[in-house]
């Protein structure tokens, strides 16, 4: 839907380990970089520092039919966004969630 997006973070919520995007977007009608709804990779501002990611993204990876995406989840480390969808009439269709393990990960900054 037009206008939805998701604001940087690193998805660090109890036991998640790995998380996922498998895109289904429509595969004959193709999405550009002007669409928008891309995941956004971001560096961490300071090299080997924990908790503060880059203001700009090292990778932005488009929505394709059939392409999955998959990250480690790692506390003050694995920041990522979801780019506002600026086109109306095309979906940006996924399925999105997380591989998770029996124990919280080492090194949480966060106490959820």
């Amino acid at each position: 839907m037009q206008g939805c997006h998701l604001l940087c973070h690193d998805d660090v919520i109890g036991t998640r380990r790995v998380s996922f995007i498998l895109y289904l977007t429509d595969p004959d009608e193709g999405w550009s970089e002007e669409d928008g709804g891309g995941l956004e990779l971001y560096p961490l501002e300071q090299e080997g520092g924990l908790g503060v990611p880059d203001v700009h993204p090292s990778k932005v990876i488009a929505p394709k039919w059939n392409q999955m995406a998959m990250f480690e989840v790692k506390p003050g480390v694995s920041f990522h966004a979801i780019q506002e969808v600026m086109t109306d009439g095309k979906p940006r269709l996924a399925i999105q969630g997380w591989f998770h393990a029996k124990t919280k990960p080492e090194g949480r900054l966060s106490t959820i």
